[in-house]
């Protein structure tokens, strides 16, 4: 059987397939990234006012502790640089522009963080003083379980965070009773937030391509795959007004299996369905940029839709598709006009005059594919769209 992509089989197929290393297909990969955004905003709001929260409860007890430069440091880095930041952060993401830059944000807080806690606590070593860190570690794994960071980044932020505590601990102290103390839980900590991180990511991924095929099977026709009619009528009022506000042009063909009835009669339903899936799936390679699109409306008919096409394409577009299945040279001995089987259509293409003209593009194209099947069938009736008096061409 010819195989043709579908909503449903894109996201069949990327389960089917996997994704260990945390990335999809170009496509699916830039509406996950679309979906994972919208749905961490409620999440990151609530990471950065647990954040300052903590920080404004961990401030005065960690102080209590500190004294001389490592006190005015801490102070520094915790009251006058990070709660600035994550207030500021908190008012982004209310804009919408901002948002899909949230994720590089966390990783960039949450380094920062982690770093100046790794200075703090060498400073303190070294200074012989207690240099608290545990407030510190428990605000990065707030962060990274509420943050909305990829995977990746979460990786990036934990080598770089482990790295400059190592480096920082070897250049300014000498063996310490501590050092290893201090190692395990900044490591660990680390360790168990990437983790996470990624338990988490795969998890969403995994929703969100459930969620996709949930969607896309309750607009998608179980015989053929492709968009039922409900969804073709969706898609077609939401081109047309897009097509009316930019004044492009679009073609919309109807066509019918020609004497499907006899051929059921003839070699049963189960081929008769066999029959409208090879149908289905010639049809829908005609369809293969962004915003056009095919689908099944109903019994033996099928609706094609292209947009922004020149008008000298029409008659290409009908030519290809009737010659689609053509080629597929399926058996039709009950048929009147052919031993294979057949299409008859009817196409209509222009500039749409008015936001709601959709259901007129349609009900005009069907008066075509009727005019067609009146004139002999197998063929396509081409006509301008509001000339409903004249016809354009004829694909034989």
């Amino acid at each position: 059987m010819p195989e043709f992509d579908s909503d449903l089989q894109k996201y069949d197929r990327q389960l089917a397939k996997g994704f260990k290393s945390l990335t999809f297909s170009d496509e699916l990969e830039s509406e996950f990234r679309t979906f994972f955004h919208a749905r961490n905003v409620v999440k990151q709001r609530g990471a950065i006012i647990v954040g300052i929260l903590l920080l404004l409860l961990l401030i005065p007890l960690d102080m209590a502790h500190l004294n001389g430069e490592i006190r005015e440091f801490y102070l520094i880095a915790r009251a006058w640089i990070t709660i600035p930041i994550l207030v500021l952060a908190l008012v982004f993401t209310f804009r919408e522009g901002f948002r899909r830059y949230f994720s590089v944000f966390s990783f960039l807080i949450i380094t920062f963080i982690g770093i100046t806690t790794n200075i703090q606590v060498v400073y303190g070593l070294q200074a012989g003083v207690y240099a608290p860190y545990e407030g510190a570690m428990l605000l990065i794994m707030v962060a990274f379980f509420l943050g909305g960071m990829y995977f990746r980044q979460s990786l990036a932020c934990i080598i770089l965070v482990a790295l400059s505590y190592l480096i920082l601990s070897e250049t300014y102290l000498g063996p310490h009773p501590s050092k290893l103390h201090q190692y395990f839980f900044i490591f660990a900590t680390c360790l168990i937030g990437g983790v996470s991180a990624y338990t988490l990511e795969y998890q969403v991924r995994i929703s969100f391509l459930q969620r996709g095929a949930l969607k896309s099977l309750a607009k998608t026709d179980p015989l053929t795959g492709l968009y039922n009619r409900g969804a073709l009528n969706q898609k077609l009022t939401h081109l047309t007004e897009y097509a009316f506000r930019e004044k492009k042009p679009i073609t919309l063909l109807l066509v019918d299996v020609d004497f499907f009835k006899n051929f059921n009669d003839q070699y049963g339903h189960i081929k008769g369905d066999q029959c409208l899936v090879e149908v289905a799936a010639a049809l829908a390679k005609n369809c293969q940029r962004p915003l056009d699109f095919a689908g099944r409306y109903g019994g033996e008919e099928f609706l094609l839709m292209w947009f922004d096409a020149a008008p000298n394409e029409a008659r290409t577009f009908a030519e290809k598709t009737k010659r689609s299945v053509d080629l597929l040279q399926l058996a039709h001995e009950a048929s009147a006009i052919s031993n294979t089987v057949t299409l008859s259509g009817g196409m209509v293409t222009g500039i749409p005059t008015r936001p709601d003209q959709a259901e007129a593009i349609v009900h005009q194209a069907d008066q075509n594919l009727y005019r067609a099947k009146d004139s002999g069938r197998n063929r396509i009736i081409i006509q301008d769209l509001g000339d409903e008096h004249n016809i354009a061409d004829i694909v034989k």
